[in-house]
């Protein structure tokens, strides 16, 4: 029993350990409508440094996990080969999109790089609803 009660916990800090990605955001846009939850879209490519900050340093940080885990659907896209609608195509990475369930946006598009508590804290703001 206490070997299962340690596989649960053990468990569940590996699935809190990092942020649950959809790759596609026609599946991502499908399960934000299912669950009622907001997008954040990062729109990343290989070879971008400010992309490989953002994965290594801010998407990796517990309380950013946490809050995307649990509060947003977060859909992860290389800009060369993905399945986005037209007016979220980029050439330039990073950028952010924090969209509605119903793919409207938010929040204003975020380019570049930023500090996890800097991010964290426009996560919350994108999900409050307006006054």
């Amino acid at each position: 029993m206490k070997n299962l009660l340690l596989l649960i916990l053990m468990t569940l800090g590996l699935y809190a350990s990092e942020v649950s990605w959809f790759t596609s955001y026609v599946e991502g846009s499908q399960a934000a409508k299912e669950q009622q939850k907001p997008m954040l879209v990062f729109m990343n490519k290989p070879g971008c440094g400010s992309c490989a900050y953002m994965k290594e340093n801010v998407f990796t940080d517990p309380s950013v996990i946490e809050y995307l885990n649990n509060n947003y659907i977060s859909i992860s896209l290389d800009i060369h080969t993905n399945d986005a609608p037209k007016d979220l195509q980029v050439k330039v990475t990073p950028v952010f999109y924090f969209l509605n369930a119903d793919g409207s946006e938010a929040q204003e598009r975020l380019l570049g790089g930023k500090t996890a508590p800097f991010f964290l804290k426009l996560l919350k703001k994108a999900n409050t609803p307006a006054k």
